[in-house]
């Protein structure tokens, strides 16, 4: 996904990508399963290194369900640690693993929304999203300007999504996450997935087209 300033017919490009992994048929890495079995049996060793592989996955998951808000973030990634650990002997072996994880950070995530929605308003302070690349035929100190523009205005744009809407808009275009594993993580048929991934797409598209800009 990628958005790109509305010029004379060419429009600036970016994407969001990701490192395609060995997965078995319901996505989860053997290596994985691996060492959630083992972690599931109180093995603290294989869980640190569950954690180590995941660790990146489970900020960037929590940071987008909480609308990028930093301290927010860090927040529902620590509570998602916690309870993935005390979670995991419940783990059934036959479910899939990503869909498993991925359920606690979504429910830590909106724990955390709650408890500081409880506190105080949530003024959520956009951080820019870094796998977004824009490229421009503009000169390179006017590209850097126009390249800051667009990550902000597509933050500010994701910022407006409902919550699960944000994340599973996060899993299929940075995780790499197929209709069928989305609809095993959020319980919902992948004709909805399909659907609501659409009507996302499209709020964005017209959230970035008031700002002047597009999605590709």
């Amino acid at each position: 996904m990628s958005a790109g300033k509305k010029t004379d017919g060419r429009p600036m490009a970016g994407s969001f990508s990701s490192i395609p992994e060995t997965r078995t048929a319901s996505g989860d890495d053997p290596y994985d399963l691996q060492l959630a079995a083992e972690a599931a049996k109180g093995d603290k060793g294989a869980f640190e290194r569950l954690m180590w592989r995941w660790w990146d996955r489970i900020r960037g998951y929590c940071s987008s369900f909480v609308a990028f808000n930093p301290d927010m973030a860090e927040e529902a990634a620590q509570e998602s640690l916690i309870r993935i650990y005390r979670a995991l002997p419940r783990w059934r072996k036959e479910s899939p693993l990503g869909g498993y994880i991925y359920g606690i950070c979504r429910t830590a995530s909106n724990d955390v929304i709650r408890k500081c929605a409880r506190h105080h308003a949530r003024n959520a302070q956009v951080e820019e999203i870094e796998s977004l690349q824009v490229q421009s035929t503009h000169q390179t100190g006017e590209m850097k300007v126009m390249q800051d523009e667009a990550r902000e205005l597509l933050s500010r744009a994701m910022e407006q999504l409902e919550p699960d809407d944000r994340a599973m808009l996060y899993l299929h275009e940075v995780e790499g996450k197929g209709l069928a594993e989305l609809g095993t993580m959020f319980g919902l048929p992948v004709g909805t997935v399909k659907s609501r991934l659409s009507r996302t797409r499209d709020k964005v598209a017209a959230l970035l087209e008031e700002m002047g800009y597009e999605l590709h």
